[in-house]
C-alpha cells in the first residue's frame, strides 16, 4: 500500500496541539483520523510516552496486566462504544482496524484511506522526544513528509502539563527535538509556530499553517478562537518555578539563538526568576544565573 501521510503535529505537550487537531480536522481539504494522538512511532517502551501499541501480540494487548495493555482496553472500548452511540460506521470501522490491527508501517499508512486528493495527517505530541533512528525511519516512510511543531516556553509547559496530568510528564527538551527533527528534514518541510502566537492572534496561525499544508485558510469563525484542554488555574510555586528555570535555562538559550522570537523574552522571564532567587539568597549560597543546585 503506498497511502501517503502528508503531515505530523509532533508538538510540544501543552502547546495548543488539540485546538490544532480540532481546527484541522474540520478542514474540507484534510483528512485526519477520528483520534487524536496514534502513537506509531513512540510505541517502544523505551519511550516515556504512553501509548496502546506497546505489546505486538493482540491477546497481550486485550489480557495483559501491564498498565500499557489496560489502557488499550480502555480506550478501545471507550473509542467502539462511542461510534456505536453516534451509529458512525467509519469511526466504528477506522477502530476496529487501529486497536485489533498487526503493527507495522502497512498498517499505519491503512490508517489513512480517505477520500482523493486530501491532505492527511496526525498529530501526536510525543513525537517531539523520538530518538534520530525513528525519525529516520519516518524520513523513509514519507519523504516529502511537512512536519509542525508548536513551542512553548518550556518552563510554562511543564507546569501546565503538571496540572493537567502529573502521571504522564515527561521533561522534554525542545532544543534537541530541533536538532533530531531538522538533520533529517528540510527547513521548507519544517514549520515550527508559538503557543504564545497561538494566544494572541489564533486566526494568524492557524492561516499560516494552513499555507504551509497548500491548503485554503479558514475565514474568520469563532471555533479558531476556543481553548481545548485547558489546565486548571493555579499559580506555580517559587521553589518549581526556580528548578525549572534553572533546568531549561540552557535549552532557553539555546532557543533563543536559534529562533528568536518568543523565546527571548522567554529566555529573559527565566533569567528574572533566578535573578530575584539570588537576591534572596544568601552571599554565601548566591549561584550564577542558569547553574543547576547540586551541579
Amino acid at each position: 500500500m503506498n497511502q501517503k501521510v502528508d503531515f505530523l503535529g509532533i508538538g510540544a505537550q501543552k502547546a495548543a496541539t488539540s485546538w490544532l487537531y480540532q481546527n484541522l480536522r474540520r478542514h474540507p481539504d484534510i483528512w485526519m483520523p477520528p483520534r487524536k494522538e496514534l502513537h506509531y512511532f513512540d510505541r517502544s517502551p523505551a519511550y516515556p510516552s504512553s501509548s496502546d501499541l506497546a505489546s505486538e501480540h493482540l491477546m497481550d494487548r486485550l489480557f495483559g496486566r501491564e498498565p500499557h495493555n489496560k489502557g488499550f482496553v480502555n480506550r478501545f472500548v471507550r473509542g467502539l462504544s462511542r461510534g456505536i452511540i453516534e451509529k458512525d460506521w467509519n469511526n466504528i470501522d477506522w477502530t476496529l482496524r487501529y486497536f485489533l490491527g498487526t503493527y507495522n508501517d502497512e498498517w499505519y499508512r491503512s490508517l489513512f484511506k480517505c477520500d482523493k486528493g486530501k491532505v492527511t495527517g496526525e498529530i501526536t505530541p510525543s513525537y517531539s522526544i523520538l530518538g534520530l533512528e525513528d525519525v529516520k525511519h519516518v524520513r523513509e516512510m514519507f519523504p516529502e513528509l511537512k512536519v509542525i511543531l508548536i513551542l512553548r516556553n518550556p518552563i510554562e509547559r511543564t507546569w501546565s502539563h503538571v496540572r493537567f496530568d502529573w502521571g504522564h510528564l515527561v521533561l522534554d527538551g525542545p532544543g534537541r527535538t530541533l536538532d533530531i527533527w531538522s538533520s533529517c528534514f528540510p527547513k521548507e518541510q519544517l514549520f515550527i509556530g508559538f503557543y504564545d502566537d497561538i494566544v494572541e492572534r489564533p486566526q494568524v496561525v492557524l492561516g499560516n499553517i494552513c499555507q504551509f499544508l497548500g491548503v485554503s485558510v479558514f475565514p474568520n469563525d469563532r471555533v479558531v478562537n476556543r481553548r481545548v484542554n485547558v489546565s486548571r488555574v493555579q499559580d506555580m510555586p517559587k521553589e518549581i518555578q526556580l528548578y525549572l528555570a534553572n533546568k531549561y535555562y540552557p535549552e532557553l538559550q539555546k532557543l533563543n539563538a536559534l529562533l528568536g522570537g518568543p523565546c527571548t523574552a522567554w529566555l529573559k522571564e527565566s533569567e528574572e526568576i533566578l535573578n530575584a532567587a539570588n537576591q534572596r539568597a544568601a552571599p554565601e549560597r548566591l549561584m550564577p544565573v542558569g547553574a543547576a543546585p547540586g551541579n
